[in-house]
């Protein structure tokens, strides 16, 4: 990889991280931890520097990791993202578009750095259109939305990075681990609505972290 390719490289993740935390809902994010973790008197006064904070750290993160020798900032910048999706989903049920199409930017970039660009597009669409296809029947047999479209989103975005089997196996793992907080949750007598995106990113992480010749 010539020094031009690694420097488009490192700018394109630079500039998904810029774009997903100007248009994203950061500040949403942000409030609600502030308000588990201290009170909701404290959500006003540490927002904004919270905010703030929290984003120059996460560039400087990813500056710092492309600066090193065989570096990934893509990958960085995408541990961020994870990150965010995953906290937004278990507080609100929420995974907002900006933050899940990032994830796919992430994995289209990927894909031209390693010149595996058709591989990636179906890895991309096979998975999310399986997922949108039983999404549309579950929904119109039992009558309410069986799963929302941003999973499917999420889903897509990060079958980029994995194998189409591994990609299957994301779904179902993180569909158990679901079902078991599910079960934790009503012998707690508490809620048992399961926030599935922050499912996705937990396995998803412990995915990728495996040898790739474990998931193909």
């Amino acid at each position: 990889m010539g020094w031009l390719s690694v420097n488009q490289y490192f700018l394109g993740s630079i500039l998904i991280l810029f774009a997903a935390l100007y248009f994203g809902p950061l500040p949403i994010v942000i409030r609600g931890v502030i308000r588990r973790a201290f009170g909701q008197g404290y959500v006003q006064k540490w927002q904004a520097s919270a905010c703030c904070g929290l984003s120059i750290g996460m560039v400087l993160f990813v500056i710092s990791v492309g600066l090193q020798e065989n570096g990934a900032p893509l990958y960085a910048v995408l541990a961020c993202l994870l990150v965010m999706l995953a906290l937004i989903d278990w507080q609100w049920r929420w995974l907002p578009i900006e933050w899940t199409l990032s994830v796919i930017a992430l994995a289209l970039l990927h894909s031209f750095d390693a010149s595996t660009f058709p591989e990636v597009l179906l890895q991309i669409l096979v998975p999310s259109g399986v997922v949108l296809s039983l999404r549309f029947v579950i929904s119109a047999a039992v009558k309410r939305e069986a799963l929302g479209l941003g999973d499917v989103w999420l889903i897509a975005g990060l079958g980029g990075f994995l194998s189409i089997s591994a990609t299957f196996l994301l779904i179902g793992l993180a569909a158990v681990s679901g079902l078991l907080e599910a079960l934790v949750r009503r012998n707690g007598r508490k809620s048992t609505i399961v926030s599935y995106g922050t499912h996705l990113c937990f396995v998803f992480l412990i995915l990728i972290s495996l040898p790739r010749s474990i998931l193909t």
